[in-house]
């Protein structure tokens, strides 16, 4: 059943104070009252672990995490409510952020201008519906500081795998591990819900030692099978500028028996923002010792070439929302064909996120992309589904014939 008018939670995220005091005057002038306010994407993020939003309305363009990385977040959270897009930017940008944003099962109800009319915000407001009643359900309890605190105390958090194929010979050829929450009452529960709990309450760390711990025992079961597999994990903005990272990964290495080199390690462009010279150091310091480093999301932050510069990457992995159906968008392929050839002139590795259709693993193949992570492939799993899955991927890749046909770009 629809909300009333009264019971919408409705968010405004603006980094310009002046303009996003006057979308909430505006918003409030046709009667709804329950309104919070952000000025970046964490801060939104923050909020949303603590209130069920309804209804977001999106700057695009924000210093630190940006419109199209909250976005990003909010779809791996599981987010169900309406987004409205507020941009002054040209009308071919705002259309591209539209696809992405459908792309990662966001309900997109628009967009508005700056400055907009109160015409506007009621039709696009008004047209928001709750979707299935089960994802309501799931989004109807909020996780809290202390559930978290006893997951970690209780060994409640866990890596599940998403199987990496090389696009040439279909061989796999690593996986990244991803958190997970088996929770005693809601079941599992994504990593959108629960980290941003984590990296704003000072759990971060505790968190990511589990989930490599874990992931390194497993790589060890892997390795004394004959399988050896390069592992991928994720590092949070935190985790890069705090603590004692590299030693701690050093440790786990040496318990578990596993070599740096099989081990990469993913960051993100905002992960740089906070301060440049120490992740310097720290990625610098692990790359000294054998391991690998991806720049996650590439091309969605303002810096890209710079960090690819500054840090030494042995991996660029483009984002899904350049990579979904990319052979159909001529723009999609300008940047996926000229970042391919970036990581080769560099001597990286370039990794596909988000490859969901053969017609994208075609394309991709053709262009010489060197690895494939996406459902097209696999599938997120537990380690124990991994066995099987491998057998039924080679029999699909053999379906394929094994090489790729041409699919020539526009």
């Amino acid at each position: 059943m629809k909300k009333a008018q009264h019971e919408l939670v409705i968010m405004v995220v603006e980094d310009h104070a002046f303009q996003r005091k006057a979308l909430l005057h505006l918003i409030r002038g046709l009667g709804y009252q329950n309104l919070l306010e952000a000025q970046d994407g964490l801060e939104a993020l923050t909020l949303c672990q603590c209130h069920p939003v309804d209804i977001l309305f999106c700057d695009l363009r924000m210093p630190g995490m940006d419109g199209m990385a909250l976005l990003r977040r909010l779809s791996m959270g599981g987010f169900h409510g309406g987004i409205i897009l507020s941009s002054a930017l040209e009308n071919d940008v705002v259309e591209a952020v539209l696809r992405m944003s459908t792309a990662y099962g966001l309900q997109v109800l628009g967009r508005i201008e700056k400055p907009s009319t109160q015409q506007q915000l009621k039709q696009l407001i008004e047209s928001w519906s709750p979707q299935q009643e089960l994802a309501k359900k799931e989004e109807g309890h909020r996780l809290s500081l202390d559930e978290l605190r006893r997951a970690l105390e209780q060994d409640q958090l866990l890596p599940w795998y998403q199987p990496k194929v090389s696009f040439s010979s279909g061989k796999w050829v690593g996986m990244e591990a991803l958190a997970r929450w088996q929770h005693p009452q809601y079941g599992l529960i994504p990593p959108g819900r629960f980290i941003p709990l984590a990296e704003h309450n000072g759990l971060i760390d505790q968190l990511t030692e589990v989930i490599i711990s874990k992931s390194l025992r497993d790589g060890h079961l892997w390795e004394e099978t004959g399988l050896s597999l390069n592992l991928s994990m994720n590092l949070s903005t935190t985790s890069l500028i705090e603590g004692d990272l590299c030693n701690s990964l050093l440790d786990q290495c040496q318990r578990w028996g596993i070599n740096p080199e099989l081990i990469t390690l993913e960051v993100t462009e905002s992960s740089f923002v906070q301060d440049v010279g120490k992740s310097l150091e720290v990625l610098t310091r692990l790359r000294m010792h054998g391991f690998g480093l991806s720049i996650d999301d590439f091309g969605t932050g303002y810096s890209s070439m710079q960090q690819l510069a500054l840090l030494p990457f042995t991996e660029l992995k483009l984002d899904r929302s350049f990579v979904d159906h990319c052979y159909a968008d001529p723009s999609r392929q300008a940047i996926i064909e000229s970042s391919i050839e970036l990581a080769r002139k560099l001597g990286l590795k370039s990794v596909a996120e988000g490859v969901e259709d053969e017609m994208t693993w075609r394309f991709l193949t053709e262009l010489g992309c060197d690895v494939c992570q996406g459902f097209f492939s696999a599938r997120p799993m537990p380690p124990c589904e991994l066995k099987r899955w491998h057998a039924a991927w080679k029999e699909s890749f053999h379906k394929l014939g094994g090489t790729a046909i041409t699919v020539h770009a526009k």
